[in-house]
């Protein structure tokens, strides 16, 4: 099985319908062959019969989920915005009222309304509310801004080592985490007290030796399941207990593999940066676990993200954008020029969770 079918197996264990019509809640899929009729049903009749009979407006159920699905013909393109600064509401969010087009926020929860930290402020939950009431989505973007992938060792472990030397050390951002080191058959857990260079390379450093050997290129490290379920689990219960609907993941570091997805999965519909780079998703194969996002600013040639949108408008397909607004070269002019590069091109712009229901909907 490839990748590709991995991730889509993912989300079928989820259930069918997961991605439905209403904004991205997991809603039943109506009444079984069987099922008893409900007791004010006047005419008696089933469950299936239910969902075909109009309600008091003259609307039937269905009318009534699809008025909930965005039209997306002739393409879309969806904004997602990282960490949640202040300069998501007083950069973007007027530009975006300008165009009446929304926007998902990625929040990492314990920064909200942190002041002079990391260098910057962060909205707090009054401000997402807001947010919220115009239309934003907000996307969990985890507890802590922890990255949730594998990362291969590039050099052999032995016994009495208390450095290890994976290809990225995007794990030793944050300090006195677990870290387990696992080639599959021998699994150990250490915590990272420092993260550093030497002259052997990137390296994290544990508060005792491995204790055993491991072979570079057959040994991961990653964060144990039980810190995932934190940083995924305890981010969406928090953004919930603040009011907030959140069915979808945008993952730290641009870093996302399948240990990512299989636990992303449990808790969201989707994830907007599994693939960063290009912004183009083919609408035919549209795939919520195995998305592309490019940044439309930062690191970004105007022509090319103009070439990407006329891709997009060609294709009828879904474009999915990001920046970090905290960034000196993230600013009005420039989220308001790409906004008026989509209009040009008739694009629809929708948050997100919209976009899986959209598709959804066209799959089905």
């Amino acid at each position: 099985m490839n990748e590709k079918a991995t991730r889509r197996v993912l989300l079928g264990t989820i259930g069918a319908g997961t991605l439905g019509a209403t904004a991205g809640c997991l809603d039943s899929l109506g009444g079984d062959e069987g099922d008893e009729p409900d007791e004010d049903d006047e005419n008696g009749s089933n469950g299936d019969d239910d969902t075909d009979q109009p309600d008091e407006g003259g609307e039937t159920e269905e009318q009534e989920e699809g008025e909930d699905v965005p039209d997306i013909d002739g393409g879309a393109v969806v904004f997602t915005y990282d960490d949640g600064p202040m300069e998501d509401y007083e950069q973007a969010f007027p530009v975006h009222q300008e165009f009446d087009a929304p926007a998902s926020a990625g929040i990492v929860t314990e920064w909200v309304g942190r002041e002079d930290f990391n260098d910057n402020d962060w909205m707090d939950v009054e401000h997402l509310e807001e947010l919220a009431e115009a239309g934003w989505e907000i996307n969990s973007h985890t507890t802590a801004h922890t990255a949730l992938s594998e990362f291969e060792l590039v050099e052999d472990v032995e016994p009495d080592d208390v450095r290890i030397y994976p290809e990225e050390r995007n794990h030793g951002f944050h300090l006195e985490y677990d870290i387990e080191v696992t080639d599959g058959e021998n699994s150990v857990v250490r915590t990272v007290v420092a993260s550093d260079h030497d002259e052997t390379g990137p390296y994290l450093e544990f508060d005792e030796p491995v204790g055993e050997s491991f072979a570079a290129g057959e040994t991961v490290e990653r964060y144990p399941e039980e810190l995932m379920h934190e940083f995924l689990g305890d981010s969406k219960a928090q953004l919930e207990e603040w009011g907030f609907e959140v069915d979808t993941l945008l993952a730290p570091y641009d870093v996302c593999d399948e240990w990512t997805i299989e636990f992303a999965s449990e808790y969201y519909d989707g994830i907007a940066n599994v693939n960063p780079g290009s912004l183009v998703n083919e609408r035919e194969s549209f795939d919520p676990f195995d998305t592309n996002r490019g940044y439309f600013i930062e690191n970004a040639d105007p022509l090319d993200i103009q070439a990407q949108l006329d891709e997009v408008a060609a294709q009828e397909a879904i474009g999915i954008v990001g920046a970090h607004t905290f960034m000196e070269e993230v600013d009005q002019e420039g989220i308001r020029e790409m906004l008026e590069w989509i209009e040009e091109r008739e694009l629809t712009v929708v948050t997100l969770t919209d976009a899986f229901s959209a598709v959804d909907a066209e799959q089905s």
